[in-house]
C-alpha cells in the first residue's frame, strides 16, 4: 500500500513539472484570449443558476486568468470572494473583495486579500472555482501539492449545507485523460475552459 502511495507521489511531481510547462509555453496573447472567453462562460453559467456569491483565485503566473470574471462580479453585484492562505496549518480563509486595492502579495507571492482591507465572508459561497495544473473529465485535478483546497473541500464537505459546485478553471490543454490521484484529493463537479462547462462524469454512472 506505501509503495502505491510513493508510486503516485512520484507520478504528481513528474505531471506537476511537466504540466507547469506546457501552461508556462501557451502564448501569452492566447493565454489572456482563452481566458476571456472561460470568464465569460464562467459568467453565463452563474447566471443561469442565478448564483449570489461565488469563490475563486486570483491569478499567479501563466494560471487562467479569472480577472474579468472577477469584474463581472462587481459589476452585477455578485459577491467575489477570494481566499487568504494559513500557512500554519495550511487552511484558507474567505474575503470579499469590492476592488484589486483590497489585495496585497500574501504566502508564496500569490495575490491575496488584505485583512485590514477585505470583510471575512462568513457564509458558504454559491460556487467555488478552482485552479489546478491539470484535471481529467472525471472530476480529476492535479494541484500544486500544498493541500489547501483539499482541506478547504474537507471542511465545506463537513458543514451541514454540504458542498457548493466545485468547478476547475483552465485552458483546454490541461485537459487530460487521467491525472493522478489520491483519496484525499478533492475531486471537482467539472471544468470550465475556453470552450465551455464540461461537467465531471463519475466511474459507473
Amino acid at each position: 500500500m506505501q509503495d502505491k502511495a510513493n508510486d503516485t507521489a512520484s507520478q504528481k511531481r513528474e505531471w506537476r513539472r511537466r504540466m507547469s510547462a506546457l501552461r508556462d509555453g501557451l502564448p501569452l496573447e492566447r493565454r489572456l484570449a482563452w481566458s476571456l472567453d472561460a470568464c465569460r462562460a464562467a459568467a453565463a453559467w452563474m447566471e443561469e443558476r442565478g448564483i449570489e456569491s461565488f469563490m475563486t483565485y486570483v491569478p499567479f503566473r501563466s494560471e487562467l486568468d479569472t480577472r474579468p470574471l472577477i469584474e463581472w462580479g462587481w459589476e452585477r453585484g455578485v459577491a467575489v470572494t477570494v481566499p487568504r492562505a494559513n500557512p500554519a496549518d495550511r487552511s484558507m480563509t474567505l474575503y470579499r473583495i469590492a476592488g484589486w486595492d483590497d489585495l496585497e502579495t500574501g504566502a508564496y507571492g500569490i495575490p491575496e486579500p488584505n485583512p485590514s482591507r477585505a470583510k471575512a465572508f462568513r457564509r458558504i459561497p454559491d460556487a467555488v472555482w478552482v485552479p489546478g495544473l491539470a484535471f481529467d473529465l472525471r472530476g480529476g485535478r492535479l494541484g500544486y501539492g500544498g493541500g489547501y483546497y483539499d482541506r478547504f473541500d474537507a471542511y465545506l464537505r463537513s458543514l451541514p449545507g454540504g458542498r457548493p459546485p466545485w468547478i476547475g478553471m483552465a485552458y483546454e490543454a490541461q485537459l487530460t485523460a487521467d491525472v493522478p490521484t489520491e483519496d484525499h484529493d478533492a475531486r471537482v463537479d467539472g471544468v470550465m475552459t475556453e470552450r465551455g462547462f464540461y461537467p465531471a462524469v463519475r466511474k459507473g454512472s
